[in-house]
């Protein structure tokens, strides 16, 4: 019994050192094939998660493409009237797309995007740099976007503007602030309804100052230690919608933002002028009808 176990280990090891000779790394992330159609099939998504697409568009800030009309095909009674008004007094607007995309803002997300500039974004997108990543949002393509994959309330920051040495900002109401070394976030939240709808949660915040070392609590509960910036959170803009599968979270500045968040949210200085950003957030895909009886709804 002996001999043969000792056979059936010199066995394995004799198999590894085939494998390592013919030049096959094992796990690694670079394997051609998780570039292209894997024979396995993909993990099963979580039963109570949704997948978002995040759309980025840039056009010139005084182009009147995106003017009145547009929004006339956009549903913003579906934000609480005391959320629009408080975006509205601080440069924003945001409402829903539920059908066919309007002609205006259709032709900003069909403007095409030139080689160079894919090449850029990819770049851009491989380094872990802060710096480098805002950068990204003058050099990436006009138009891009990502899906995400995310769990029921789980944080997702979406990036909405360079890195600010200095920032002025008017705030609703007359007063105003500085703040040093600071990014605009979009802190994105969904929670999935048994209607096979999502709860779409979407706060702005303002991340600035220099990082330090703070202890985070993650799902699992456990505290651990991270580089974080100072986090200014605007909850009286904080906007919850409900979105059906293919409806659209459409996301704009108002017409001379000036110094507001919507001009710090949505506005980028490029060498051809300034240039406003449209974020549109589309619900992709929500959990299949048999799991819903699994998720509880609050």
């Amino acid at each position: 019994r002996h001999v043969m176990k000792t056979a059936t280990q010199l066995g394995a090891v004799f198999a590894l050192l085939v494998t390592f000779a013919s030049g096959c790394q094992m796990f690694t992330r670079d394997h051609p094939m998780l570039h292209g159609h894997s024979p396995l099939k993909p993990a099963p998504a979580s039963p109570d998660s949704v997948a978002m697409e995040i759309i980025w568009a840039r056009f010139p800030a005084n182009d009147p493409v995106l003017d009145e009309s547009a929004w006339r095909a956009i549903d913003e009674t579906q934000l609480e009237p005391a959320v629009r008004r408080e975006l509205a007094n601080n440069g924003l607007r945001a409402g829903i797309i539920s059908g066919a995309l309007p002609p205006a803002i259709d032709r900003v997300l069909h403007q095409g995007a030139s080689p160079e500039q894919s090449a850029a974004t990819e770049a851009a997108q491989n380094g872990s740099d802060a710096k480098q990543k805002s950068a990204a949002l003058v050099t990436e393509p006009i138009v891009h976007g990502r899906t995400r994959r995310l769990r029921r309330h789980e944080k997702f920051e979406i990036q909405s503007s360079e890195m600010y040495p200095s920032m002025q900002l008017l705030l609703g109401g007359g007063s105003g602030r500085t703040f040093e070394q600071a990014q605009a976030v979009y802190a994105l939240r969904v929670d999935p309804r048994s209607d096979r709808t999502a709860t779409v949660e979407l706060t702005p915040e303002l991340h600035h100052g220099a990082p330090r070392l703070r202890y985070t609590g993650g799902d699992d509960g456990i505290l651990r230690q991270a580089s974080l910036k100072d986090c200014e959170v605007f909850d009286r803009l904080r906007i919850s919608t409900k979105l059906a599968p293919g409806e659209m979270l459409v996301l704009m500045s108002m017409p001379n933002a000036g110094s507001q968040l919507g001009h710090y949210f949505h506005t980028v200085d490029s060498s051809d002028g300034p240039q406003q950003k449209l974020i549109l957030l589309r619900l992709a895909e929500v959990p299949s009808s048999d799991t819903f009886s699994d998720i509880a709804t609050p």
